[in-house]
């Protein structure tokens, strides 16, 4: 990344961060321990389970591998969340990494059939190598405060927008429940591209599984969606 390129990213993630101080008025923390992320949740988000790609007993990403987000209310409540961690894929694409390691990316709070859920890699997967980061815990509190002001659309920006300055991805992915994507849920988080129906959760005890898409971008796409006006980027 250059150094205009990493200047003009500090100035929006600034103006990121001012936006939703003044504007949401959340009050944005960040770390990089797991732990501590993990203890925030089990108090203040009872209700979804910390996922297992994060979930410090079960992944090693010490060492600056991995970060997390919280936004809180003026009241001091958390109203959301995230984190995204680098994956070290060696000389694998995604495809490759996925079809040995999806287990480890299941919906949190549901008790998954592992033997009879499957990955479907895409195109989009097949073509990730290099530096890859995957995005997840993407919560926001069901709160008419936070519904249509385009609140999420500034939330995956400081996400993406923070990634790129850590670590210069070459690309960021995420897997989302294929009715949220269709739902427009893929675009207003910044996410140009999917690879549809490339999971499937079989949930123990129930007839319908969980589809969901791998939601991507490279980084001429994160450079692209997150240089974007900000009025234009929480337009309805």
């Amino acid at each position: 990344m250059s150094i205009q390129n990493l200047y003009d990213g500090a100035q929006l993630l600034c103006r990121t961060l001012r936006t939703l101080d003044d504007e949401a008025r959340l009050s944005i923390q960040m770390g990089d321990t797991l732990e501590d992320y993990a203890t925030i949740l089990a108090a203040e988000r009872p209700q979804q389970p910390l996922g297992l790609p994060f979930d410090p007993t079960h992944q090693d990403l010490s060492g600056g591998r991995a970060f997390w987000i919280t936004g809180r209310n003026p009241a001091g409540e958390l109203v959301h969340t995230q984190a995204l961690r680098r994956l070290d894929l060696g000389s694998q694409n995604l495809a490759d990494y996925l079809r040995h390691n999806f287990r480890t990316y299941p919906p949190a709070g549901v008790l998954i059939d592992f033997e009879n859920s499957a990955y479907n890699p895409g195109p989009g997967a097949r073509r990730m190598t290099g530096r890859v980061v995957y995005h997840g815990e993407i919560w926001i509190k069901d709160d008419p405060a936070y519904r249509g002001r385009g609140i999420v659309d500034y939330l995956s920006r400081l996400g993406l927008l923070t990634a790129s300055m850590h670590w210069q991805p070459d690309y960021v992915f995420g897997l989302m429940a294929r009715g949220n994507a269709r739902r427009g849920l893929c675009e207003r988080l910044g996410y140009m591209h999917s690879d549809p129906c490339a999971v499937t959760w079989k949930i123990e005890g129930r007839n319908q599984p969980i589809v969901g898409n791998l939601t991507w971008m490279a980084a001429e796409d994160i450079h692209f969606a997150t240089n974007m006006p900000l009025e234009d980027v929480s337009a309805a």
